[in-house]
C-alpha cells in the first residue's frame, strides 16, 4: 500500500473520516436488525403479543438510517474518488512539467496519456469498488462477532473457522493472480499505445504500405493481451465461487447446529434464526471484499506505474533557481570545455565555442553531426557531462529555467501548432499581445497571406495540426517568434517546409530579427547562410572547421564540399 501514500491531499482526511464514520454506522445498523428480528420470532413463537409494533417500527426506523447512511456513504465515496483522480492528474501534469526532455523520452509513445485516463480511472473504480466493503466490511465482521459470541461461543468458533478457510482460499488465488494483473495492466498500456501510434502516423503506414505489417504488430499485441487478460480472469474469477461455496456450507453447518441446539434447548428460535443472519453477514465481507480483487489488483497496478513517473528524481535548483538574466536585447553566448554523451560512449568532447553579443552564427555539417545536440544543451533540454554553458558569463545552470527558456526563441522544423484559434498559436509566447501586434507578426513573417484565406480568418479554429500545411504551420511559428521578439534567436532549418518564393521575403524578415538578437542558425541548404558573421563545420560533436563564408570557401574544407554539392 505504500503506493497510495504518495497521493495526499488536503481534502482526504475529511473525506476519509467521513467515510469511515458512514460504513461503522452502516455495519452498526446491519448488526442491529438480526436481533430485533430474533426476538419478534421467540415472541411469535412464544404467542406473546407485546411490543410486536415497537419492534417493527424500529426495524422500519434501522431501514430508512440504513438507506440514508448507504446514499451518504457513496456520495462521499464517488466524490473522494473523483477528487483524488483529479488532483493525480494535476500531479502527473505538474511532473511532465518540471521533468527534462531526456526523462519523458525514456517513455513509449502514448505510455503517459495512458496515466492520465486509463491508470487512473483504474485507480478510481478500486476506490469505489473497495474501501467502502473493506471499512465496513471490517466493522461488520467485528461487531458481529461480539453478538455471536453473546449467543453461541461453539458455533462462533466453527463459523471463524470456516471463515478463515475462505480467506486462505482467496489469498492463495490473490497471491498467484498478482502478476498477471500488472503484466495485462503492462500490456494494455502497450497496446494502447501502439494504436496511438497508428492512428497518427496513418498517412506514413499507408504511404509506404506498411498496413499489413502494422496489423500484424497489432494482432500479435492483443493476442499477448488476451492470453494474458483470458488468464487473469479467469484465475481470479475462482476466487468468487470457491468462498461462496465456504459461505454456503458454513450457513448449512450452522442451521444444522443450531436445531440440534434448539431442540437441546441451549438456544431458542430467535436465537438460531438471529445466528443465520450473522452467518451471512459474518460471510459477507469476504465474498464481497475478494469479488472486487480484480478491481483492487488493477488500481495497484495502475497506482504502481503512476507512483514510478511521480517519483522520478529533478533537479530541483533547476526548477527553483531565482538567478535571472538582466533585461537586454541581446546576449553573448559560450561552450567552454563542454561534454555531453546520450549514453556511455561520449559523443561531444571539449566543446569550444564563443558567440558575441549581437552576432550571427551558423552551424553546420552532416546529418547526426550534434547541430541540434548543441541547441538542446544550450536550451537545458538535456544536462551536459562536464564544462559549462555561459550566458553573458552566467552560468545556465544558476539560472532559473523558465527565465532561460524565455530568452530564447527557437524556430524548429518540426515546431508543432496547439487546439485553438489561429490568434492564440501566434500569441503562444505571448498571451496578452493585443491584436495589432498579432497581426504585425503575421504581416512580417507572410502568414497572413493564408490566414486571410481561412473561414474565420485569425479566429479560425484549429482542432488538428492536419488542417494546415507544413508550411502554413511553419507560417505561424515563424509569426510567433515575430511576436517575442527574443534576445537570443536559434533558426533550426526555419524555412524547410516553405516554398522559394516566401522564403526569399521571410528571408528578409529574419534577417531583421536576427540583426537586433544573438542569433544561431543551423542549416542544411547553405545559401541561407552566406551573411552570418561566422559559420562553424562540426562533425561527430566537434569543430572541425570556423570561419566567415568567404574564408571557408576559399580554404577549401570540409564546408567547401558541401558548398560544392550543392551548387557546383
Amino acid at each position: 500500500m505504500k503506493y497510495f501514500k504518495y497521493f495526499k491531499f488536503k481534502f482526504s482526511k475529511l473525506y476519509i473520516l467521513l467515510i469511515v464514520i458512514f460504513s461503522i454506522l452502516s455495519a452498526i445498523l446491519n448488526i442491529t436488525y438480526p436481533i430485533i428480528i430474533g426476538n419478534l420470532i421467540d415472541k411469535l413463537s412464544l404467542l406473546e403479543n407485546n411490543n410486536l409494533i415497537s419492534n417493527f417500527i424500529w426495524l422500519g426506523v434501522i431501514f430508512i438510517f440504513l438507506f440514508f447512511s448507504n446514499i451518504l456513504l457513496n456520495y462521499y465515496l464517488t466524490s473522494f474518488a473523483s477528487k483524488m483522480c483529479r488532483n493525480t492528474r494535476d500531479l502527473i501534469f505538474d511532473k511532465i512539467n518540471k521533468l527534462s526532455i531526456s526523462n519523458i523520452e525514456k517513455f513509449e509513445n502514448g505510455e503517459i496519456i495512458n496515466m492520465f485516463s486509463l491508470d487512473i480511472e483504474n485507480i478510481s473504480n478500486g476506490i469505489i469498488q473497495s474501501i467502502s466493503k473493506i471499512i465496513s466490511g471490517i466493522f461488520t465482521i467485528i461487531f458481529a462477532t461480539y453478538i455471536m459470541l453473546k449467543i453461541n461461543v461453539n458455533l462462533t468458533f466453527v463459523l471463524i473457522i470456516l471463515s478463515l478457510i475462505m480467506f486462505g482460499i482467496s489469498k492463495f488465488i490473490v497471491s498467484h493472480t498478482n502478476n498477471m494483473f500488472s503484466k495485462r495492466a503492462e500490456l494494455l498500456a502497450n497496446l494502447n499505445s501502439y494504436t496511438e501510434e497508428l492512428i497518427s502516423g496513418k498517412k506514413t503506414f499507408e504511404n509506404f504500405n506498411y498496413m499489413e505489417k502494422s496489423n500484424k504488430n497489432f494482432e500479435k499485441k492483443n493476442s499477448e493481451l488476451y492470453k494474458y487478460g483470458y488468464k487473469m480472469q479467469f484465475y481470479s474469477s475462482l476466487t468468487n465461487p470457491s468462498t461462496r461455496f465456504i459461505s454456503n456450507l458454513s450457513y448449512v453447518i450452522i442451521a444444522m447446529l443450531g436445531i440440534i441446539y434448539c431442540k437441546a434447548s441451549i438456544m431458542t428460535l430467535g436465537n438460531v434464526s438471529t445466528f443465520l443472519i450473522y452467518t451471512n453477514l459474518f460471510t459477507r465481507p469476504f465474498n464481497e471484499i475478494t469479488s472486487v480483487f480484480s478491481e483492487i489488483q488493477t488500481a495497484i497496478a495502475s497506482a504502481k506505474r503512476i507512483y514510478h513517473f511521480l517519483t522520478i528524481k529533478i533537479d530541483i535548483k533547476k526548477i527553483n533557481n531565482t538567478t535571472k538574466l538582466p533585461e537586454k536585447d541581446k546576449y553573448s553566448i559560450e561552450f567552454k570545455n563542454v561534454d555531453f554523451s546520450y549514453t556511455n560512449k561520449s559523443f561531444i568532447q571539449n566543446f569550444n565555442l564563443y558567440i558575441p553579443s549581437g552576432k550571427s552564427i551558423a552551424i553546420v555539417g552532416k546529418t547526426g553531426s550534434g547541430k541540434t545536440t548543441i541547441i538542446n544543451l544550450l536550451n537545458r533540454f538535456y544536462e551536459i557531462n562536464g564544462g559549462e554553458i555561459l550566458i553573458d558569463n552566467i552560468n545556465i545552470k544558476n539560472l532559473n529555467i523558465n527565465a532561460l527558456r524565455k530568452t530564447i526563441g527557437m524556430v524548429l522544423q518540426d515546431t508543432k501548432i496547439f487546439q485553438g484559434t489561429i490568434k492564440d498559436n501566434i500569441a503562444y509566447g505571448r498571451p496578452n499581445a493585443s491584436m495589432d501586434e498579432i497581426l504585425n507578426a503575421a504581416k512580417l513573417s507572410f502568414a497572413n497571406t493564408f490566414i486571410e484565406k481561412l473561414p474565420d480568418g485569425y479566429n479560425t479554429y484549429i482542432s488538428n495540426p492536419d488542417m494546415l500545411s507544413e508550411g502554413e504551420v511553419q507560417l505561424l511559428n515563424i509569426a510567433r517568434i515575430m511576436l517575442v521578439h527574443p534576445p537570443i534567436l536559434i533558426l533550426d532549418e526555419a524555412t524547410s517546409n516553405i516554398d522559394l518564393l516566401t522564403e526569399d521575403k521571410i528571408k528578409k524578415a529574419l534577417l531583421k530579427l536576427t540583426a537586433s538578437s544573438t542569433s544561431i542558425i543551423i542549416a542544411h541548404r547553405l545559401s541561407t547562410i552566406k551573411n552570418c558573421d561566422l559559420i562553424v563545420f562540426i562533425e561527430n560533436g566537434n569543430i572541425v572547421e570556423k570561419g566567415t563564408h568567404e574564408e571557408l570557401i576559399n580554404k577549401k574544407g570540409a564546408y567547401y564540399n558541401m558548398y560544392k554539392s550543392q551548387f557546383i
